[in-house]
Formats: structure tokens, sequence, C-alpha cells
């Protein structure tokens, strides 16, 4: 039984890989079995819970939700499993305080203890990480939480803010450690996976030797529009109320997808 956890990062191709693989779950369901963040919202929730206020009980929260939504996999079916869900590492880096992926170590200690649990020791587990050079990712953190947030600062202000948490490597040989034999752990950076034509999904279905016969090409997904930034960050300071402020983000965003 191979199974695959990717666990983010956010703002590593996760939502590619994630559409790509429902828009062709017709044709991978015979041969994989796939668990998103709609069917994990309770552990994703717990997950980014923990994240912020790193207690034990938010710990074990995570763990009563993790093998909740694993349960109704049966063992007896020999199709692998490809677990994504970028918020199983935590909260997004920026929000409630949160300056990094120090929560990922803990929670995919727990996650990989209850898939243990649940299929046996035979079972082939990997946590697989996709990866972002550092300045690349602050920028698309940066992009995401000025459409959520608040924020009003500049991109190279603001940067400074999200150093800890751009040093994805070194997250990576940290849950390594914390795992050690209980589970392999991979990592792929973004940029080596943008010449397949299936992107990180494509990486995914390599490593759980799954076939991509007749599978095509992801389209790019979540690019950032040119000058997007600058309009946002300009709204997030004007004088606009906030649900004044939340509608003018929807209608630039709906204007620059248009455009797109």
């Amino acid at each position: 039984m191979r199974i695959l956890l990717h666990p983010g990062f956010h703002k590593t191709g996760t939502s590619s890989l994630q559409r790509g693989a429902v828009a062709r779950m017709d044709q991978l369901e015979p041969q994989l079995r796939l668990l998103l963040t709609a069917d994990i919202l309770d552990a994703t929730q717990a997950a980014r819970t923990f994240s912020a206020r790193q207690q034990a009980s938010s710990l074990g929260e995570f763990a009563e939700c993790f093998t909740a939504a694993i349960r109704p996999l049966d063992t007896s079916d020999t199709r692998p499993v490809l677990i994504s869900a970028e918020d199983l590492s935590g909260i997004l880096p920026g929000r409630r305080g949160v300056a990094g992926y120090d929560a990922a170590g803990p929670l995919m200690n727990v996650a990989c203890a209850v898939l243990r649990s649940h299929f046996g020791e035979r079972a082939d587990i990997t946590v697989w990480f996709t990866t972002r050079t550092a300045r690349d990712w602050q920028q698309s953190v940066y992009w995401q939480n000025l459409r959520a947030l608040r924020l009003t600062e500049e991109f190279e202000t603001y940067r400074v803010k999200l150093q800890h948490a751009a040093r994805l490597p070194e997250i990576v040989n940290a849950v390594t450690h914390r795992l050690g034999h209980r589970a392999k752990v991979l990592s792929t950076p973004i940029e080596a996976s943008g010449s397949d034509p299936l992107g990180p999904l494509g990486v995914a279905l390599d490593l759980l030797k799954v076939s991509r016969e007749g599978l095509d090409p992801l389209p790019a997904h979540n690019v950032q529009p040119e000058g997007a930034a600058e309009e946002l960050l300009a709204l997030n300071r004007s004088d606009l109320d906030d649900d004044a402020l939340i509608e003018a983000k929807r209608r630039l965003i709906r204007r620059m997808r248009k455009a797109d």
C-alpha cells in the first residue's frame, strides 16, 4: 500500500495539483484514491488551530479529526492514496500571528501515526512537500495576504516578516528528523516540476507509480496578474470601510481575471 501525504507548502503549486487531479478523476479513479481539503476539512481546520495556538489539546483534536477522515478508507483496497491539503502544515504564515511552519513537524508526526495505525506497518508512507525559492514564495504569500487582509506594507518591508517561514528546506529537514524511520520525507521545488506537462501532479503520480497515460497537460493556475499587488495595496491603504474594501477587492479580482 503506497500512501503519499502532500501537506503543502502553501503557494507551491498545491492548487494546480489538486484541481488537476479532480478534473482528471474519471481517468485516475481506477488506479488512485484521492483525499483533498474538502474531504478532510475538520482535520485541516484543527491543523490551522494548532499552528496558531501550539497547544497539546489542539494537536489532540487534529489527531481525532484526521483519524475520522482516514477511517472510511478500505484497507483491503490496493489502490494507492494521495492526500493533498496545504493546511495540514498549518495556517498560511502572516496570519493569526503565525511566523512560520514550526507546526509541520508535530502535525506530520501525528498524521503518519494515524496512517500507520490504520493501514498497518507494511504501508509505504511518504510525506512529500512542494517548495519554492524564498523570494518567489514570499512574493506569492504577500499577494495572497494582500487579498485576504488589510495589509498596508510594501513587499520589501513585509517580506522581512516572512524570512523564517521562507526557509522551506529547513522545515523539510526538521520534519525528516522528527519522523525518523516512520515515513520517508521528500520534497520537490516547484521550479523543477515546471517542465512537466502535469506540473506537481505529474511528480505525485510518478511517486505513487500511477500511470499518467492519456492525461491532458495542466493549464497554468493562480498566476498573479500584472500590477495586481499595487492595486490591492492602494485599496488596503484607502479610507474604505471593511465591507466596502472587501467588495472593491472582489471587483478588482474579477476584472483582472476577465482581462486574463
